[in-house]
């Protein structure tokens, strides 16, 4: 509603024409204002909200001239960083906290909606090719270069730019040397073809700019990105002057110097050295963590994924059968760690326990037998599998695709169940009896609201005698996500599987292709909520509607997720 309200107030206001000489003038007055060394007094701004949203509402109405594109567009950037964070001011600790930040199309420019993205990497960056265009906009975080508290001009620009990036560089903790290292921000690993070709250009183009230049035999380390918020309570350095293209003065409501009725919770400015460490303050993103998310150095993610199959009919050599009730459970325990400090390895163990009911009828009550804990020849129960897997990101430059590869090995008797002769100690189904070698490829888009997860495996399943038969099944799998909230994730799924088989008749030694037997489609819809940024419950619905030699069932999901920082 609110970007409706602001795309008609921009078109009602259009034909006023505001002069950039104002635009400046009133920029250059707001970071004076409410920029304190390097950082925002958030608090303050929203305490005079009038001040940022007549800058906003002005934003892309008046025309500006080629010359002039460079300027306007880095102040535009910091200005409407400073106005997302206002919009959400005390429900997020840092921008990332926004699933659309920097990517939904949330800024008017030239009365058309765009993106901080698009600003940044497809108009300054691919346009102008100035990497001193990275000390110059800010991202609302800690880990950014300091904001100045100046508007960019046309005529300084240059000029404006040379010192941003000195000073930028010469702040303590933004790039330092420890103990034969040189310590550096991640912004040079992400836009490291903006600096030079490799870390060797990358730390020649630093010291250009440092007055203590950074010794170039050493090895050089990104440290984390610190999102969390560049805030500060200091108190402003005056008040904030009426805008000069607006016809109403902004309100000065307890917006005061440090006089004794300012309302404003102030404390002492500080400039202190802040090096980082190995501790990565940065926040991931729950909503929009999948099973291809990388986590952080020494991150762990806790998973509980719970899954009841039931089925009253199967497809099997050509033959319908029904008349029965056949229900399978797993609960898959999942701990997995970040293991670098690159973010590009994680390690982890699966527990799989895994049951099993088999009624002669189809009353759905027999589902809950599945969950009698017993063991004979119509319900199973136990620990069936355990596993050890290794999620990695195989080429930094793609960040959007990793691989996981889990290794599982059966781990209960008679796991594929067993038929006494005597009729005494039969068992059930539980799980495979082979080893089990899981391969997965997944690739995440996230757009917005909106997000695309696709998943491709090789699902090994390895005989360990000779009268069994090796499986590969081939999943492929959708999911299409959308965020309506913060907290609420609702999404669709499809899945479609086909089963290869080697060696279908073991007894028959000449037999020995690769046959698909089997293969089956099922679709689902699914729901997610945050209880909090680090704890989430997942529910899925999936009806297995087409199938060739397989069952025809429903499946009922219920998932949990806890993510340490």
């Amino acid at each position: 509603m609110k970007k409706i309200l602001l795309i008609v107030a921009l078109t009602t206001l259009s034909s006023l024409s505001f002069g950039l000489e104002d635009f400046y003038k009133s920029a250059d007055d707001f970071f004076k204002t409410y920029v304190i060394d390097g950082k925002v007094n958030y608090k303050a701004v929203k305490m005079n909200e009038r001040v940022i949203n007549d800058l906003v509402d002005h934003l892309g109405t008046s025309a500006y001239s080629e010359e002039e594109e460079k300027a306007y567009l880095i102040n535009v950037y910091n200005i409407f960083v400073i106005y997302q964070v206002i919009e959400n001011y005390g429900e997020i600790k840092q921008p990332t906290d926004l699933i659309d930040f920097f990517t939904g199309k949330n800024l008017v420019l030239n009365n058309e909606l765009t993106s901080l993205d698009y600003i940044e990497n497809e108009i300054l960056r691919k346009k102008y090719n100035d990497p001193r265009i990275h000390f110059a906009l800010v991202c609302g975080a800690k880990g950014c270069p300091p904001i100045t508290n100046f508007a960019y001009t046309p005529d300084k620009l240059d000029e404006q730019l040379e010192a941003q990036t000195k000073a930028g560089l010469n702040r303590d903790g933004f790039v330092y040397e420890e103990n034969g290292t040189n310590y550096i921000s991640q912004i040079f690993e992400w836009f490291q073809g903006d600096f030079g070709k490799n870390k060797h250009d990358v730390i020649e183009y630093i010291n250009k700019y440092r007055d203590e230049p950074l010794p170039t035999n050493n090895k050089v380390r990104y440290y984390p990105y610190d999102w969390n918020l560049n805030e500060t309570n200091a108190p402003i350095q005056k008040k904030m002057n009426q805008f000069a293209f607006s016809t109403i003065a902004p309100k000065q409501d307890s917006i005061v110097n440090n006089n004794s009725d300012s309302n404003i919770e102030s404390v002492p400015t500080v400039t202190e050295k802040e090096i980082p460490n190995d501790k990565d303050e940065s926040e991931t993103n729950l909503q929009t963590f999948t099973a291809g998310s990388l986590l952080k150095y020494k991150q762990m993610d806790f998973t509980t994924f719970n899954t009841i199959y039931t089925e009253t009919q199967s497809n099997w050599l050509g033959n319908d059968f029904n008349g029965y009730r056949g229900t399978f459970t797993t609960h898959l325990l999942q701990y997995t760690v970040g293991i670098t400090k690159n973010r590009r390895l994680n390690l982890g163990v699966d527990l799989n326990f895994s049951g099993s009911a088999r009624n002669s009828n189809e009353d759905f009550a027999g589902t809950f037998r599945a969950f009698s804990f017993q063991n004979n020849d119509s319900t199973r129960f136990g620990l069936s599998a355990v596993g050890i897997r290794l999620r990695a990101q195989p080429f930094q430059a793609v960040k959007d695709f990793t691989i996981q590869s889990t290794f599982m090995v059966p781990t209960i008797k008679h796991p594929e169940g067993f038929t006494d002769p005597a009729g005494e100690n039969s068992l059930g189904w539980a799980n495979w009896d082979r080893y089990t070698w899981w391969n997965q490829f997944f690739y995440t888009k996230t757009f917005s609201k909106f997000q695309l997860f696709a998943e491709i495996d090789l699902w090994f399943r390895f005989k360990k005698n000779a009268n069994q038969i090796g499986h590969v099944d081939i999943p492929l799998n959708v999911f299409f996500s959308y965020f309506p909230t913060n907290k609420i994730t609702l999404y669709a799924m499809t899945q479609h599987v086909p089963r290869l088989t080697n060696n279908i008749s073991p007894q028959d030694p000449t037999i020995n292709d690769w046959v698909v037997p089997m293969n089956y489609t099922a679709s689902g819809l699914g729901f997610k909520y945050n209880f909090t940024p680090q704890l989430n419950i997942e529910l899925l619905y999936t009806n297995f509607w087409r199938g060739v030699n397989s069952g025809l069932g429903n499946t009922f999901n219920l998932g949990l997720k806890f993510l340490t920082k």
